[in-house]
């Protein structure tokens, strides 16, 4: 299943070394993110210019999601919201078949 993660900081600490916001720490975020996308556990990743992300996260269970979404080293620091998606098409297609 997908699910639309929107995280937003929430003022709190994030609680990681004082130096995590240095540019190698970002970098190496940088090229996780980058392996998250490319084995597809994750199916895209924005950033909000204000603070916060939205990603679309590729899950097969309840427990698999959790893992993934507590991953995030900024979780503790954020309001995170989770919202089950799926493609537009395929949705519409099971309505019509629901209703035929």
């Amino acid at each position: 299943m997908k699910f639309l993660v929107i995280s937003r900081p929430n003022g709190q600490d994030h609680g990681l070394a004082s130096g995590y916001d240095r540019v190698d720490n970002i970098s190496d975020h940088n090229k996780a993110l980058k392996g998250l996308l490319k084995d597809n556990t994750v199916e895209n990743a924005y950033a909000f210019i204000s603070g916060g992300s939205a990603v679309v996260i590729n899950a097969d269970s309840t427990k698999e999601l959790a893992i993934k979404v507590r991953h995030n080293p900024l979780f503790k620091s954020s309001n995170t919201e989770i919202i089950p998606i799926a493609d537009a098409i395929d949705f519409l297609d099971g309505v019509v078949d629901h209703l035929s």
